[in-house]
């Protein structure tokens, strides 16, 4: 009886937290979820104040800063990828374009006089700031001294992995062809000898839309993890032998021997989709999150270079020329691209969409690393040629000696 007492209170405990959680972890990133007060928000927004949730961008910036919440202290405003994972296709609640997980009193009713809903982000241009707009579903530049809503984000741990050597299975066909599988956040993606693309489970989500209620004490979930095997695949693809696979977080990118670029996941839908019928050389895309921007850019094999900014609404990708010039490599970290042009002269531009300029290896780069800055400084000896060279890899598996594929669980 006494054992039966205390399990009820541990569940009315947890109930309970869980009813006041004030946040939502969306892949590597927690997002600040309170709700809005339509009274004092809202018509604070109509009458062009300031207060609460309600800012110009600077100040919205500050706010973020020093917001404590959860037990945390190290918010920062939400960058403009991380408020475009949470935009819908499709208009839903109060006829906003946002998703389930964001529905109800988390998002600002439009107000009386704009009748609108948007949000700063912490991506800047000058005197202007990037915004993303629920109402309209879309997102541009406003200048900064115009008021929004905020919305603040936190980097969180990279979710832990099972290792190779516990308790991976077998996958169900029991095939001695494959050859790898790359970790796609809700499943894996494998490839067989003769080429074909197979997926087990899905791309992307990485525990998207998961609220993970954490105890404000000790900064650690209230529960125990728990993993899921994804064994089961479904033919998504063929003629990707040879093919370099770019993790795009909830996409997967392939550039396959012919430079054709193809993607499938979240966006492209669930088989390989053809996105380009050009000659690439190589992909890469930066996740929003640890302070970083969400941008793609692709890098022909004639040396220009493309991108396209991410519409969680498309179907499709629209590559932009994003300079004039050709160039012979290119490296990428965080929210900036560097450049060595065919003059073997160094570029460098803020984000995917600014312009170039020349490199200034004495100026401080704040999230340059050491061994970026080192490569920089000796313009990229020992990257490839028309190489995009980042961090943002594949996890990948081999197939066992055999062409037997063994897959390990996957956190939920």
């Amino acid at each position: 009886m006494r054992n039966l007492t205390k399990l009820l209170l541990l569940v009315i405990a947890l109930a309970s937290f869980l009813g006041a959680t004030n946040s939502v972890t969306i892949g590597h990133t927690m997002y600040q979820r309170q709700k809005f007060d339509y009274m004092k928000d809202v018509l604070i927004f109509a009458s062009d104040r300031e207060g609460r949730r309600v800012w110009n961008w600077q100040h919205a910036q500050r706010y973020c800063r020093n917001l404590t919440l959860g037990g945390y202290r190290d918010w920062q405003v939400a960058s403009k990828a991380e408020l475009l994972k949470i935009m819908s296709k499709h208009h839903w609640y109060n006829w906003l374009y946002v998703k389930k997980i964001y529905g109800g009193q988390y998002m600002p009713e439009p107000d009386p006089k704009y009748h609108n809903v948007w949000m700063w982000t912490r991506d800047s241009n000058g005197n202007l700031g990037a915004f993303v707009n629920y109402k309209k579903g879309n997102y541009g530049w406003a200048d900064k001294k115009y008021k929004g809503y905020v919305i603040c984000t936190r980097a969180v741990k990279e979710r832990k992995k099972v290792s190779k050597t516990s308790g991976a299975k077998q996958e169900f066909s029991h095939s001695h062809s494959w050859v790898k599988a790359y970790d796609t956040c809700s499943g894996y993606t494998a490839l067989k000898r003769d080429g074909t693309l197979w997926q087990f489970g899905a791309v992307g989500g990485c525990n998207f839309g998961q609220i993970t209620p954490i105890d404000p004490k000790t900064g650690k979930p209230l529960y125990e993890s728990r993993y899921k095997y994804y064994l089961r695949a479904k033919k998504i693809g063929s003629g990707f032998r040879g093919a370099k696979f770019i993790n795009g977080g909830y996409n997967i990118y392939a550039i396959k021997r012919d430079g054709t670029l193809w993607g499938w996941g979240e966006i492209f839908g669930k088989k390989a989709k053809k996105l380009s019928s050009a000659r690439w050389a190589d992909f890469a895309t930066v996740d929003a999150g640890n302070g970083c921007c969400g941008f793609n850019v692709g890098l022909k094999r004639d040396g220009t270079l493309w991108g396209y900014k991410e519409d969680l609404r498309a179907s499709s990708v629209h590559l932009k020329r994003l300079s004039p010039y050709r160039w012979k490599k290119i490296l990428i970290e965080c929210c900036t691209i560097y450049g060595l042009r065919n003059g073997n002269t160094l570029w460098e531009k803020e984000n995917a969409f600014t312009t170039f300029k020349r490199y200034n290896r004495d100026k401080k780069h704040y999230t340059l690393s050491a061994r970026n800055k080192k490569l920089l400084d000796r313009k990229m000896v020992g990257v490839k040629r028309r190489i995009i060279y980042s961090d943002f890899g594949l996890s990948i598996i081999k197939a066992r000696k055999d062409g037997t594929l063994y897959l390990p669980p996957l956190e939920e």
